[in-house]
């Protein structure tokens, strides 16, 4: 079963936006460095900027910045604004189910992962993007912000 890298996406995204004011970036060299598509990139700040977390400035001299620090952004935030629904989806059985057991067994397995997906949240939203920045630029070490780090970015990955 594939996982969905949606918020890691979404996180790297915001991250490389945290240094837009040092640092031009398109979708193209967002995407380059998130290995993935420019229209992924662009719908991913399509909802960062319908939750209010970057703001896009068109023409010469535009693009996405973040709308705040990175220290005052949660992961939660970010998870939020992916509008993913629930992480789990535990499908119900009908009444006339033949398996007694099929049928209480599924309301049970709802609560638990409920719980597993409330404490996630709870979790995201107690970790600020500047924390994974931070974590980022400690397994980076000495080459995080130089200019030919900078430069590279745009071609290879980064956050």
């Amino acid at each position: 079963m594939a996982g969905n890298s949606r918020l890691a996406t979404a996180i790297h995204v915001a991250g490389m936006l945290s240094f837009a004011d040092s640092m031009p970036l398109t979708s193209e060299a967002i995407a380059q460095s998130c290995g993935t598509n420019p229209v992924v990139i662009r719908r991913i700040i399509g909802l960062l900027t319908k939750s209010g977390l970057v703001i896009v400035k068109k023409g010469t001299g535009g693009g996405a910045r973040l709308t705040r620090g990175p220290e005052y952004i949660t992961l939660g935030e970010i998870y939020d604004a992916l509008e993913e629904g629930a992480l789990f989806d535990v499908p119900q059985f009908e009444a006339e189910h033949p398996c007694p057991l099929a049928k209480v067994v599924r309301p049970v397995l709802a609560d638990v992962l409920n719980d597993a997906e409330r404490e996630m949240k709870h979790y995201l939203c107690e970790r600020s993007l500047a924390e994974v920045i931070e974590l980022v630029r400690l397994r980076l070490g000495s080459s995080f912000g130089d200019s030919s780090f900078s430069a590279g970015c745009a071609a290879d990955s980064s956050l």
